[in-house]
């Protein structure tokens, strides 16, 4: 991944692209919904959001 957006550019972005966001997940929500319950140590990378976009 080569870029970094703030949230309100990325929402600025997929708004003039004619989407929405949808869910946002951080890092911290992320190791919650899926890595919380793990014996290894793989977590949610410190600075990969996922941005679930819908069209508008």
């Amino acid at each position: 991944m080569k870029s970094c957006f703030y949230y309100s550019e990325m929402e600025s972005l997929l708004e003039a692209s004619g989407l929405l966001i949808y869910e946002h997940l951080s890092p911290t929500k992320i190791n919650e919904l899926y890595f919380n319950n793990r014996n290894d140590y793989l977590t949610a990378f410190e600075t990969i959001h996922y941005v679930h976009a819908v069209k508008r």
